[in-house]
């Protein structure tokens, strides 16, 4: 008396089984195929450009095989090439006394017979500040480069930025992450337009200070003085080399400007993954986080340190810059010069110098709260443990432990950069810097 099952009805639910799991497997393929797009268009479009940038610094090999005597013998040649067209610069510099953010003074020391000859101006004084240690501070930047992309660096990013596509992916559900690509290749045309703004503003400045006028000297002595056609082209000359260092400087920021933006997605992953439960269990959560905090060891190293070099480098031409305003309000430049106009070259230099260095501290910043957006995941899987219902109320404990003791900070100059901290500085070094100026408690006048 048993029921016989309908051959046919055990082909229909055959048939269905295998249509579902094909579904789900066309799903999953179309969801990998999307992901793999995006990461060949990011090489294409970001990475490619970015290694462009690091081999016309002579960062990275143009060949592939690295190990070859030819793709040796090119990389220390154009680093070579870029070592004495820096070295020439500086140079250059020093014999116009031209840089970036230097005004001639009214002093007396620099004229002849003690009196103001304004259509003379020396570099006597400030040499060591105004010429050694920024140019001896940006040296250092371009070998520490070389020594840092010597190390697989670009191969780590794009390792980097693969586990980044894959996991946000995975996370948000996004097959194409649009927003990360887009963002990244802002940071590239944000560099561009900085060493344009830069190359525009020597022009400008030359403008304002009247310092390309044919009767202006450049006096050294009265048996040394450059004039007329020689001082045109040396600071064409000085010009050229500002574009180069200005490459070294945005290369350092924009590099570590990346790597933090991969690293804010890839916390943001982990986080959302743990939220929504898309992990089987909490010990693939625990090595998502240790992963992530390895990354953070390689953002807080060598590439944190080649950045703080740049910043550090940035900011004293950023308060110098700022200082210049305060001596131009109070006529003690030197030659003469429209104040309008050179009050407004020298603001525009103070933000371009601050733009950069706030940039890469906002960067810092946001790597540290996307940590803390984690750590906040970690807290609430111990109020909700019905998401892992599987998982033993002491591993949930265990695992908020764990997200508290891991360090996913960003830091520079090895100091971890937190972002209710910066808020507080910037608060106080705006107040401070207002004070200054509304009371004159700096005058650094009095001393001369």
């Amino acid at each position: 008396g048993s029921v016989r099952a309908d051959p046919r009805d055990q082909d229909d639910a055959v048939r269905d089984h295998v249509i579902t799991n094909s579904t789900e497997f066309d799903v999953r393929i179309s969801h990998s195929d999307a992901t793999g797009e995006a990461i060949r268009v990011c090489e294409k479009w970001l990475l490619h450009p970015y290694r462009g940038a690091l081999i016309l610094l002579g960062w990275l090999n143009y060949y592939e095989d690295k190990r070859s005597c030819r793709a040796k013998l090119q990389q220390i040649f154009v680093i070579l090439v870029y070592f004495c067209i820096i070295m020439a610069s500086f140079i250059i510099q020093f014999l116009v006394c031209f840089q970036r953010d230097i005004i001639f003074l009214n002093e007396e020391v620099c004229v002849a017979n003690k009196t103001i000859d304004v259509h003379r101006v020396c570099c006597h004084s400030h040499i060591v500040t105004a010429f050694v240690v920024p140019d001896l501070l940006i040296l250092i930047s371009y070998l520490f480069g070389i020594y840092l992309f010597s190390h697989a660096e670009t191969e780590y990013l794009s390792k980097l930025a693969e586990e980044v596509f894959t996991k946000t992916a995975r996370a948000t559900g996004e097959q194409f992450p649009k927003k990360l690509i887009v963002t990244i290749s802002a940071y590239f045309l944000a560099g561009i337009a900085w060493i344009v703004s830069s190359f525009v503003l020597r022009l400008l400045y030359l403008v304002a200070f009247k310092y390309w006028d044919s009767d202006i000297v450049i006096y050294w002595s009265d048996t040394f003085q450059i004039s007329g056609s020689i001082k045109h082209g040396l600071i064409m000359g000085s010009i050229i080399g500002f574009i180069f260092l200005d490459l070294v400087y945005a290369a350092s920021i924009i590099n570590y400007a990346i790597q933090s933006e991969l690293n804010v997605h890839l916390l943001k992953a982990i986080a959302r993954s743990v939220d929504i439960k898309l992990y089987r269990d909490l010990d693939e959560a625990y090595k998502e986080i240790d992963n992530a905090e390895r990354n953070l060891r390689v953002l807080n190293g060598k590439t944190a340190t080649g950045a703080s070099l740049v910043i550090f480098n940035l900011s004293i031409s950023a308060i110098v810059s700022f200082q210049k305003l305060e001596q131009l309000s109070n006529g003690k430049a030197l030659p003469p010069h429209n104040l309008a106009h050179s009050l407004f070259v020298t603001s525009l230099n103070t933000l371009l110098w601050a733009a950069m260095v706030v940039f890469a501290f906002v960067q810092a910043s946001r790597v540290t709260a996307a940590g803390l957006g984690l750590k906040r995941s970690g807290v609430s899987r111990r109020s909700r443990p019905f998401q892992y219902t599987a998982s033993q109320q002491s591993d949930l404990d265990s695992f908020v432990l764990y997200t508290q003791a891991v360090k996913l900070r960003a830091k520079l100059f090895g100091v971890p950069v937190v972002p209710r901290v910066m808020h507080a500085t910037v608060a106080v070094l705006c107040f401070v810097l207002i004070m200054i100026m509304r009371t004159d408690l700096y005058n650094p006048y009095q001393y001369v």
